[in-house]
């Protein structure tokens, strides 16, 4: 009943944490969904930002390209000239500026501020040909007075904006239009790179194509982005032409109204945007981060379950060992108890003078021999524990007889063996065996199995041990009886300390559990080991392996 209490501490907790970790779980998807629609949000608001400012970049110049007549026209975009270029960050954007009056002159602004004449680049034949046609229309009096209106033009990227003629009490008319060009290697080498960074940083890839689908800027080897997590158009027309013009001081006003119809020359879209996450999109990049969470999360979480299973193990273990140690207590106590008594009783005797006779004399004299020795060796097997507890102990490494190391122990033995009337036979395969080791460390380890044979072999025992030689330079000395052997349950812990096995708590065989827990300390510090063969019914066989003795050189 006491094993099972001291378990519902640590299942109760180990059960809380699995409920913790369902939360957890539970807690990290909710986070993970809500990350991933703020990561989409901000994502959009970026990619429209990106795209808002590129567009700015290119059509900041229109603020100063209002005129109000051909009259002035070169000082008026010379003067506009200057504030773009000192106001903007990319003044190398603009390639060109020309004036092109309705009847069919076309003048370019030159880099000493004067109109001079020029001719149509080929490359911007169809821009020709639309104001052309814009001329003629707002002429046609038949089809009407039309108000003026700016034209964009998509490939190659120009702008074209209505000079206003103002008649009193009509709607103002075109008298021509102020052209501006721009440079698009500028917009791909120094713009985009530019403002990539800044709205979408390092964890984006960003591609721009133009039309037809072909490559114009890439922040990645790929050509073309499938599944883009967000895309636009460049230029953004629709949202610049209604942003407000404060970038003068100027009281905000709308150079172009917002209907999709405020500008001229078909689609003005010049490019395609396209972004993805590098992870290969937003869900994949937050399902990612969703796992590390997870892992981390459960990994603390595996962690206190395994601190409170090893606290639970260490408490059980804790207390195991101070039960052990109040057996060990009592039986040292017991063990104590017996030769101090029959020492008190012969000293008793001697002191009264009730001992006569050499030979009584010599039987006390013999009886409290004995027991000195009994007790002298259980007081050596505590100070044995508490040298190898405290790391104190050292063992010397001479040059040990085995036969000798043999008849010391079963001379140390006899007096028990005739007790209870068990017969040691030795036998050696190889005379002349050496151990390397310490002598008296290795007479009492082996005076230790061949007592615990004795006092647990039976009625009806006997012992045998047997020296041999074994592979790898190692001397075997083992211990068999032919008692009732031990339960598998005891055999994995009759080498630790204060342990006694049931069986002989049920016999009351005497004892403090030191035995075999200080041969096994001594085998390990010679460089070798101890091992048990037993079978229930079947008896015991210990075997003590010591390494052979080698000469040096």
């Amino acid at each position: 009943m006491s094993g099972v209490k001291w378990m519902i501490g640590p299942v109760a907790l180990l059960s809380l944490l699995v409920v913790l970790g369902w939360l957890q779980y539970q807690w990290v998807g909710q986070v993970g969904e809500a990350e991933q629609e703020r990561m989409r949000a901000s994502l959009e608001s970026s990619s429209r930002r990106f795209a808002d400012d590129v567009t700015e970049e290119m059509f900041f110049l229109l603020r100063y390209l209002r005129l109000d007549g051909l009259e002035g026209a070169a000082a008026s975009l010379v003067e506009g000239r200057e504030v773009y270029v000192n106001e903007v960050r990319y003044p190398e954007l603009l390639s060109g500026l020309y004036v092109y009056s309705l009847d069919g002159a076309l003048l370019q602004l030159d880099d000493d501020g004067e109109l001079v004449e020029a001719v149509w680049p080929e490359a911007f034949r169809g821009l020709k040909d639309k104001l052309e046609d814009l001329g003629q229309s707002v002429g046609d009096r038949r089809r009407g007075q039309q108000s003026p209106v700016p034209v964009v033009w998509r490939d190659p990227l120009a702008v074209a904006v209505p000079i206003a003629w103002f008649r009193r009490g009509r709607p103002p008319a075109a008298a021509g239009f102020t052209v501006a060009t721009f440079d698009e290697l500028v917009i791909r080498d120094t713009i985009l790179p530019e403002l990539a960074a800044r709205h979408f940083g390092p964890d984006y890839d960003v591609v721009v194509v133009d039309r037809t689908g072909e490559v114009f800027y890439s922040t990645t080897e790929a050509s073309e982005l499938s599944h883009p997590d967000a895309e636009g158009d460049i230029p953004r027309m629709g949202r610049f032409l209604g942003r407000p013009d404060s970038v003068r001081g100027k009281a905000p006003r709308r150079p172009f109204s917002d209907r999709g119809d405020s500008f001229r020359g078909g689609d003005p879209v010049r490019w395609r945007f396209m972004v993805r996450h590098q992870e290969g999109s937003l869900e994949e990049a937050v399902a990612r981060a969703r796992a590390r969470n997870l892992v981390v999360s459960f990994g603390i979480l595996g962690l206190l379950a395994a601190s409170i299973v090893l606290v639970a193990a260490a408490t059980r273990r804790a207390t195991e060992l101070n039960n052990q140690k109040m057996e060990f207590i009592a039986g040292v106590s017991h063990e104590l108890r017996t030769p101090v008594a029959v020492l008190r009783s012969a000293g008793q005797n001697l002191a009264d003078g009730s001992v006569s006779g050499k030979d009584q004399v010599l039987r006390y004299g013999e009886l409290i021999e004995s027991e000195g020795r009994r007790l002298n060796d259980l007081v050596e097997q505590v100070l044995e524990l508490s040298g190898i507890q405290s790391q104190k102990r050292r063992y010397r490494r001479d040059r040990v007889a085995v036969e000798d190391v043999i008849e010391e122990a079963v001379s140390d033995c006899d007096d028990i063996a005739s007790q209870r009337g068990v017969a040691i036979d030795t036998s050696f395969e190889t005379s002349g065996l050496t151990m390397a080791g310490d002598h008296e460390a290795l007479r009492r380890a082996l005076a230790n199995l061949i007592t615990n044979a004795v006092k647990h072999g039976g009625d009806e025992n006997s012992i045998e041990l047997r020296a041999e030689e074994r592979p790898g330079s190692l001397v075997a000395l083992s211990v068999s009886d032919r008692g009732p052997g031990i339960v598998p349950k005891d055999q994995v812990h009759v080498f630790d300390a204060f342990y006694r096995g049931a069986r002989a708590q049920e016999r009351q065989v005497a004892g403090s559990g030191l035995g075999l827990s200080l041969v096994r300390h001594i085998a390990h510090e010679h460089g070798g080991d101890v091992t048990l063969d037993a079978r229930p019914g079947g008896g015991c066989r210990f075997t003590l392996l010591i390494p052979k003795y080698q000469e040096l050189g």
